[in-house]
């Protein structure tokens, strides 16, 4: 099988911060029940406030282990040894490339893939790849596949069919959308978009 994930951030404090991995049960419990109550946005800005207000910082707040332990606990659930998977950008961030090949050999799969991220500054210089070699199999800014997949407006039931009619199709990966979707969905999302704007 092939599975596709993203954004990990191992090693990314604010990320697990935002993340509700908060190492103070009773912030933590604050933090989400805003977040429950008013939504992400709304749980994004307390916690930011609060790191300004209180003259903290997110990585003396945040619980990076459990934030890891979670992700590659999830991932190893899901994805067999001899599985595909493609992590499409984000693998981690402020931390060094030994903490980030740590999460990468607890992951129980053999066959990883990498998109790089805007964030993925380990992989910047290509010339750092083979610090990576015996981990990924490919390491790309974008790349094509095949896959078998269900044709677009198959209607199985109305054709008497019991799955839907598929094909081999071309899907290309990459950690950023389209740049029209970006723009319009997310103003200035990354803030440093212009970076990769030729990606």
């Amino acid at each position: 099988m092939r599975y596709f994930t993203s954004d990990t951030h191992f090693g990314h404090p604010l990320v697990t911060a935002l993340r509700g991995f908060l190492n103070n049960g009773r912030l933590r419990a604050e933090y989400l029940g805003i977040w429950q109550a008013q939504g992400r946005d709304a749980a994004h800005a307390w916690i930011k406030q609060y790191v300004r207000d209180n003259q903290t910082s997110f990585k003396a707040m945040c619980d990076i282990e459990r934030h890891e332990n979670t992700i590659i606990g999830n991932i190893n659930k899901l994805v067999g040894r001899d599985d595909e998977l493609w992590i499409l950008g984000d693998l981690s961030y402020r931390c060094t490339v030994e903490h980030t090949l740590d999460c990468l050999h607890r992951i129980n799969c053999r066959h990883l893939h990498m998109i790089i991220g805007n964030h993925d500054r380990n992989f910047r210089l290509r010339s750092n790849d083979v610090l990576y070699a015996d981990v990924f199999e490919t390491i790309d800014d974008y790349r094509e596949i095949d896959m078998t997949l269900p044709l677009l407006g198959d209607s199985s039931e109305s054709t008497g069919r019991t799955a839907p009619q598929t094909t081999l199709q071309t899907v290309g990966m990459s950690h950023f959308p389209r740049l029209s979707s970006m723009l319009q969905e997310h103003d200035d999302w990354p803030g440093n978009w212009n970076e990769f704007a030729d990606d």
